[in-house]
């Protein structure tokens, strides 16, 4: 993105400041291999550079690879804290794509482990990171909104009439924001996502739909039947992304508690992702997991992919604590390590 545009998002998100609150300002660069490529460079110069010029206006920067080097990855994730990193799963890069699991971790710290992620499918374009990809130079936002559609539907409202609501009411902002600001930035779309932080739990919207605890009977088809209610809903605006129920664990206050309590497990996260869930999403585990269950997730989630037929994405912490302890994860409080086998 060039230094225009980049004021031209810096005067964006002021403007949207003065409506609602916004959370964080955020850039994604083309695919690293192919933009060094054009520049002459090599890759690590490329998100050197670009990581400079982005974090004047941005908190955060994702860098979509083509490629990966283990070694150099960590080594990009310690000079730049504010660095996302994701890479489309392939048969042929998964022994780098488990030294890459190991070694962030553990050379980077286990926050950093947030901050890297695989793609089964090609990354879509959208606000949500690590997996994500540029849709060229342009706008796109999502929405904090779990607890708002809660309570419309306590309030009586029907679950998809809540949605378009809080959508429509966004668009409208994000609107008013770019013709305010005189940017010439186009708005590429909304991701749609319910997703979860802290309290604004996304689990707690789907017992409460449900009437029960999450993964008890009826959890599956309620999911597909919210994710249908967003595929609609995105299907009738200018949408991007995943438009998808999004199951952070050490995002989602609900969810930890689920595990703590032994009532989701590992295997229960897994089982939802054919039903259009996002992906198997901030999972800590032990850092002492053999290898073939890291690879057999990983085949597992690439098959479910095919199944469903759309991008998902997976993003597994190894920590150096064993299942049914707490770890602290930085900004993500206290998290459940889980057991993989389980």
């Amino acid at each position: 993105m060039s230094r225009l545009r980049l004021d031209d998002l810096r005067r964006v998100a002021g403007e949207l400041s003065r409506r609602v609150e916004v959370w964080s300002v955020r850039v994604v660069a083309p695919v690293v291999e192919e933009a060094a490529g054009v520049f002459g460079v090599k890759p690590a110069r490329f998100v050197e550079e670009f990581y400079e010029e982005a974090v004047r206006v941005a908190g955060y920067v994702a860098f979509p690879l083509g490629g990966l080097d283990a070694a150099l990855l960590v080594d990009l994730m310690e000079s730049f804290e504010g660095a996302y990193f994701s890479v489309e799963y392939r048969e042929d890069r998964v022994g780098e794509i488990v030294r890459a699991l190991r070694e962030v971790p553990e050379r980077a710290g286990w926050v950093a482990g947030s901050r890297f992620a695989v793609s089964f499918g090609r990354p879509p374009v959208t606000p949500y990171f690590p997996v994500t990809r540029s849709g060229g130079e342009g706008l796109t936002a999502s929405l904090l909104y779990a607890s708002h559609v809660r309570g419309e539907v306590s309030r009586g409202a029907a679950l998809p009439e809540a949605l378009r609501g809080a959508a429509l009411e966004a668009y409208r902002l994000a609107y008013e924001a770019l013709d305010a600001s005189g940017s010439q930035v186009p708005l590429i779309g909304l991701d749609l996502s319910l997703s979860p932080w802290g309290e604004d739990s996304v689990a707690m919207l789907v017992e409460e739909l449900l009437g029960m605890p999450l993964m008890s009977p009826g959890t599956l088809s309620l999911v597909r039947a919210i994710n249908e209610a967003l595929s609609a809903l995105a299907g009738s605006l200018k949408a991007v992304g995943f438009n998808e129920v999004m199951l952070p664990v050490a995002e989602d206050e609900r969810l930890k508690e689920l595990v703590r309590l032994g009532q989701l497990r590992f295997r229960d996260l897994v089982s939802l992702t054919p039903l259009c869930v996002a992906g198997l999403d901030m999972v800590l585990i032990p850092s002492t997991v053999d290898d073939r269950v890291l690879r057999g997730v990983m085949r597992d989630l690439y098959s479910l992919h095919l199944l469903k037929g759309r991008t998902m994405g997976m993003r597994v912490i190894l920590v150096g604590a064993e299942p049914g302890e707490d770890v602290e994860l930085g900004e993500f409080g206290k998290t459940p390590v889980m057991d993989p086998l389980q």
